[in-house]
C-alpha cells in the first residue's frame, strides 16, 4: 500500500491513562459498533466464508473485533492509523492476506468516528448498522432455507414419510373393503336335457 494521507487523522486522547468510555451504556454500544464495522467489513467477510483462516476463521473474526476493543482499553492515544496496523497485522497473521486495499482504513475510520458517537452518548448509528447486519443474516437464512426445500433434491426423511403414507393407505384399504356375495349362477341345461359344466380357470 502507498503512503497514507488522512485528513483528519482521527487521533483520540485522553488526559487519564486509558480510553475506555465512562459508562456500561458507551461501552457496550461501542464495542457492538466495532463488531459491527468488522463484521461488515467485506474483505474480512470473504476471508471467513472461504476459510482463508482455517476451520477457526469466524472464531478469528471474533478475535479481531476483541483485539480492537482491547486496543482501547489499554491505551492513552489512539488514531485511525494505529487500528489501520491492527487490522492489517491480523489479516496477514490469521488469514495469511496483505491488503492491498484501503479498507482497513474505512473500517478503522468507522470505529473511531462510533467511538466519538458514543462519547456523545448518540448511538443511532450503531443501531442502524445492526439493523442492517439483522436483515442480511435474515437474508442469508432465508436463501439457505429455499435451497434446502428443492423438490429435486428430497432428503431421506421426505422418502420415509412418503414410504409410511403409502403403507397406511394399503391398510386403510384392505381394513374397510366389503365383500360383496356373488349372487349364484343357475345351472345351463343343453337340449337333451344334460347340465353343462364349464371349467373354471384359476
Amino acid at each position: 500500500m502507498s503512503e497514507i494521507i488522512l485528513n483528519d487523522s482521527g487521533t483520540i486522547s485522553s488526559e487519564n491513562f486509558l480510553l475506555p468510555l465512562p459508562t456500561d451504556k458507551q461501552c457496550a454500544n461501542f464495542e457492538l459498533g466495532v463488531t459491527m464495522a468488522i463484521y461488515n467489513w467485506h474483505t474480512l467477510t470473504t476471508a471467513v466464508d472461504n476459510l482463508w483462516g482455517g476451520p477457526q476463521s469466524a472464531e478469528k473474526r471474533d478475535w479481531i473485533s476483541g483485539l480492537v476493543i482491547e486496543a482501547f482499553e489499554s491505551n492513552k492515544t489512539i488514531d485511525i492509523i494505529y487500528i489501520h496496523e491492527i487490522l492489517s497485522g491480523a489479516m496477514e497473521d490469521e488469514f495469511d492476506t496483505i491488503l492491498e486495499d484501503d479498507s482497513t482504513i474505512q473500517v478503522a475510520a468507522k470505529i473511531v468516528k462510533y467511538y466519538r458517537e458514543c462519547l456523545e452518548l448518540n448511538f443511532d448509528n450503531i443501531k442502524a448498522a445492526f439493523s442492517k447486519w439483522e436483515e442480511k443474516q435474515r437474508n442469508r437464512k432465508k436463501i439457505v432455507a429455499e435451497v434446502n426445500e428443492d423438490p429435486l433434491n428430497p432428503d431421506v426423511s421426505d422418502d420415509d414419510e412418503i414410504d409410511e403414507d403409502e403403507d397406511m393407505d394399503v391398510d386403510i384399504d384392505y381394513e374397510v373393503r366389503e365383500i360383496i356375495p356373488q349372487e349364484k349362477k343357475q345351472p345351463e341345461i343343453d337340449d337333451d336335457g344334460f347340465t353343462i359344466v364349464s371349467s373354471k380357470r384359476r
